[in-house]
Formats: C-alpha cells, structure tokens, sequence
C-alpha cells in the first residue's frame, strides 16, 4: 500500500525532509491538533473509545448515521457542562462489514452515555464501549489512536469518500507545541485563538510585528 509524502527542501542548507500527505498526512494533522487543543483546554479529561457495528453486512454506511450518533453525545455531554472533541474512523471488516472506531474525549466523570444509549441513537448494529486508562499523558492519546483506531483507517486504502472525521478545532492549535506555547504565552488563549495559523507563521491582525 503506497502512502503520499510531499517534498521539502532547505533553502540554506538544502537539506531534504519528506511529510506526509494526501489521507495519510490530513489524519496526522488532525491528531496533532486534537492532542495541542487538550493540552490548552482540558486539564482533566476522560476517554471513550466507541465501535460501532452494523448488523447487515454492509460495505458502506452514510455518515449521517455516525453524525447522528455525535449529535447525540454532544447534546448529552453539553447538558451537563462538559468539553467534547472526537475521531472517528471507518473500518470494514474481514466479513465485508464497515463499522466506525470513535475516540470521544471529554471533561467530566460519570456523564458519558451507555452503550444502550449510544445504541438506540446509532440503530443501525451493536455498539461497544471501552474506556482507556491514560494517567493524563497526552502522547498516550496519539498512541492509542495510532494502534487501535489507526490501523483500521488503512490510509489510503480505502476506496470510499471520505474516511475518518473529527471535531472543529481552531488554526492556533495546527502549530507545534513550542511554537504553540510561544504564541499563548505572548498573547493568551483566547487572544491566540482569533489568529490566522499555518506551520510557517502566525498573523495577528492587530499585531503584524509579530514573526519567527
């Protein structure tokens, strides 16, 4: 299975790095933003990892019934004052089945839904939760999501529209952590947060003065 990288060179030293791309690197991105905005934004948090099946033995399910799922958990979560951010990932199965891996981050104990809940919500098969122990170190997050959810994305592999996707979280929290904890340190979080990012710079539109 071939993965895209992009090809990038250094001016000065012409030194020759390769990142990844296409599939591949969105997922990366996306992890490393979800990792960044924990970090800033959710001192205590708690981890749900949902698989949900499909009865039928389907090759292929509208993302509508996995948002109607993540609506559902939101609204739940949101009544009782708690932060949520996920990752969700189609995985088909050996039998020919798709079924979704969802890693649900959130703020609060004991406000998650159960499995019958989340069921009755999802209609579609079963629904499994586990809850992973991590001890707060948030590289487990990515290494967690690498092993178990990572390996049933397949990248490139699969040949449907749209594999994985994840919740909103704003440019700032694209940048690497040292640059990240630079920009909140100068300018505060909620500051920081109205900025124009991409991995080179940050723009602050009253501040142009502001560069690496």
């Amino acid at each position: 299975m071939a993965l895209w990288y992009r090809k990038f060179v250094n001016k000065g030293t012409g030194q020759v790095c390769y990142v990844p791309s296409g599939r591949y690197g969105n997922f990366l991105n996306t992890i490393k933003k979800l990792v960044s905005y924990v970090r800033y934004n959710i001192p205590r948090y708690y981890v749900a990892h949902l698989t949900l099946t499909v009865a039928e033995n389907e090759s292929e399910v509208h993302f509508r019934h996995l948002h109607r799922v993540i609506q559902f958990i939101h609204l739940r979560l949101k009544r009782a004052e708690s932060d949520f951010k996920y990752v969700a990932v189609k995985e088909l199965q050996d039998r020919g089945a798709v079924h979704y891996h969802v890693l649900c981050i959130y703020s609060k104990p004991y406000v998650f839904p159960s499995a019958d809940e989340v069921a009755s919500s999802w209609r579609l098969g079963f629904v499994k939760i586990t809850a992973p122990k991590f001890r707060l170190k948030l590289n487990a997050i990515a290494n967690y999501i690498g092993k178990y959810i990572g390996k049933g994305y397949e990248y490139e592999a699969l040949d449907v529209r749209k594999s994985f996707t994840a919740s909103q979280i704003k440019q700032i929290y694209k940048l690497t952590p040292v640059r990240l904890g630079i920009v909140m340190s100068k300018y505060g979080k909620e500051r920081a947060q109205t900025f124009k990012c991409t991995y080179r710079r940050v723009f602050d539109m009253f501040d142009n003065g502001f560069r690496w």
